[in-house]
């Protein structure tokens, strides 16, 4: 009874443990299954060739625009302050009164210049009396002379008195004219057209020489000029363009979103700030509206000649890498090809540059999934893209018909006139310009880093 008992156990045993391990070998069994399942899906994934979207290289036609942070400066500031003491007896201008050169602007007490001219211009004529007196002496002598009436001697006393008081006459002029100037100097007068400032005084006031502060100051407000700097290696750009003829200057307000104001150079400085490596720059504005005021701060573009040997392309496109820029192009067989480039500027999403030629298609979207020489899926065109596409071909024909003459055409949106204000965007942030082009490459960090699209 025992034995039978110990063998049924056994049997039971013996059962569970083959379930147990053809249990195991199931699950086990799944597990490489599922396990090369994932393995293969993965590596098709990887396989699978990176899909990218392509535009076309454009021969660039944009010009070369300097961009810099300018300050409005009068032509003309005056600071008036008198040539002599006195009392103030009547300001007739007012503050922010626009003025014509000869406009009075203040009048000091004149009351002991009058009095003095009138004292000289009195004994001017006193003086003038008596050379006439004389004169008619030395004329009855002459014939008394002849007549041998009188002497050589009474005779060169008669000359001698009229040329003394013809010294006298002439000191007495110059005594007049030294009155005269002494009460001009007791009423200022403007000696430009503009704008009044600040007065400083009133009726009564005491001034002087020397004073430290001016009585008022007046602001010549149309034209003015616009001060700015560029790098020194951009002088060689603009001393090229300039040979072409007059270069025009465009000044936006308000951080380069407000007014546009067009203007020409008209001053190079003779030498570079050794300090600052930059060299100053004047444009010259007619200002009819008053709309530039004089210490504004404002954007400058200055168009400098154009590139030559240049394309544009995307900025999308444009990718940075540890050997600097660069694209990615697709040829016949599908395949990525890496291109180096020379960035020279950004204007209005496009970025201008060299080591390329136009006709090529560039990846504008997807370039950081790609590698050089593998194989690319093309993304299927958009309708969006196809208009963006024909906008910048619209533009670049315009910009090319503006640049014909002497290139005073803007980079702008349609390629509009600099001259007429056109907008002028993103300027020469991302290089500057030298050399036989007018232009060499100087990118800074914060423009690459932009221009980079998730570039390893």
């Amino acid at each position: 009874m025992l034995a039978a008992i110990e063998h049924s156990a056994m049997a039971n045993m013996n059962k569970v443990l083959t379930v147990a391990v053809l249990a195991a070998l199931a699950g086990g069994a799944w597990w490489w299954q599922a396990g090369k399942a994932a393995a293969d899906d993965k590596n098709a994934r990887a396989k699978r060739p990176p899909v990218v979207a392509l535009a076309p290289v454009q021969p660039n036609r944009l010009p070369v625009v300097l961009t810099a942070n300018g300050t409005v400066t009068a032509l003309d500031r005056v600071e008036v302050k008198p040539q002599v003491s006195g009392v103030v007896s009547r300001v007739p201008v007012q503050e922010g009164t626009l003025v014509k050169a000869g406009t009075l602007l203040v009048q000091l007490d004149d009351a002991a210049e009058r009095a003095a001219l009138a004292r000289v211009q009195a004994q001017q004529a006193s003086d003038a009396a008596q050379l006439k007196i004389a004169e008619r002496d030395l004329a009855r002598g002459r014939d008394l002379f002849r007549q041998q009436f009188i002497s050589q001697s009474a005779l060169d006393a008669l000359q001698g008195k009229v040329d003394s008081l013809q010294a006298t006459l002439a000191a007495d002029r110059a005594a007049v004219e030294s009155a005269r100037v002494s009460l001009r100097q007791k009423a200022i007068y403007a000696q430009v057209d503009g704008r009044v400032g600040a007065i400083s005084l009133s009726p009564g006031a005491l001034v002087q020489p020397g004073m430290a502060t001016p009585m008022l100051t007046l602001t010549r407000m149309s034209p003015v000029a616009v001060s700015f700097t560029l790098p020194e290696q951009q002088l060689q750009a603009v001393r090229q363009a300039q040979q072409a003829g007059p270069l025009k200057v465009v000044a936006r307000t308000g951080n380069g979103a407000g007014q546009c104001h067009s203007g020409e150079l008209t001053f190079i400085d003779s030498a570079v700030d050794s300090a600052s490596g930059n060299v100053l720059l004047k444009a010259r504005f007619d200002n009819a509206g008053t709309a530039l005021w004089p210490g504004q701060f404002v954007n400058v573009a200055l168009q400098a000649g154009a590139y030559r040997g240049a394309a544009n392309i995307p900025v999308a496109a444009l990718l940075t890498g540890p050997d600097g820029q660069f694209a990615y192009t697709v040829g016949a067989d599908s395949k990525a090809q890496r291109i180096p480039l020379t960035l020279l500027a950004i204007q209005n999403e496009r970025a201008i540059v060299r080591g390329i030629a136009p006709g090529l298609k560039v990846v504008v979207n997807g370039g950081q999934n790609v590698r050089p020489g593998e194989l690319v899926t093309l993304a299927p065109p958009r309708k969006q893209d196809a208009s963006a596409a024909a906008k910048v071909g619209r533009s670049e024909a315009s910009g090319a018909a503006a640049e014909g003459g002497r290139g005073s055409r803007a980079a702008g949106k349609g390629g509009q006139n600099l001259a007429e204000c056109g907008p002028v965007t993103g300027g020469d942030k991302a290089a500057r310009a030298a050399g036989g082009d007018a232009s060499a490459p100087r990118a800074d960090a914060g423009q690459r880093q932009r221009a980079a699209s998730g570039a390893q």
